[in-house]
């Protein structure tokens, strides 16, 4: 599948049963898979972000369905995520200790929203 063809979004809450599983918004199906890192285009990166970006290629934490990326937002992803803007200004450089760093990314429709990154593959 080419890059081109990658959709980005955010998954949606389904219920089997009592309990609440992801699902993909468009085409409403329970995503199978295990939440994991799949990967957008560097493109989808907005602003100053996309220059702190090492590769073309950036892994999100989320779900793969079809040719849809379901990037989990920073809240809902379940990881420790160092997040630099929470610094004040003149207070010392932190050591980060996280191993996942938000950053924004251009969705669908050309909404934009938070995403977590491997910390790695982040120059911060």
């Amino acid at each position: 599948m080419a890059r081109d063809e990658i959709v980005l979004r955010r998954p949606i809450v389904r219920y089997v049963g009592d309990d609440r599983v992801p699902a993909n918004p468009v085409t409403k199906d329970i995503v199978d898979g295990s939440v994991g890192t799949p990967q957008i285009p560097r493109r989808r990166i907005a602003g100053q972000h996309i220059d702190r970006v090492r590769s073309e290629l950036v892994p999100v934490r989320g779900y793969r369905s079809g040719r849809y990326v379901l990037a989990i937002s920073p809240e809902h992803a379940s990881v420790d995520v160092f997040d630099p803007s929470e610094r004040a200004p003149g207070e010392p450089t932190l050591e980060v200790t996280e191993s996942w760093v938000p950053l924004v990314a251009v969705f669908t429709a050309d909404e934009k929203g938070a995403v977590v990154v491997p910390r790695k593959e982040v120059d911060l």
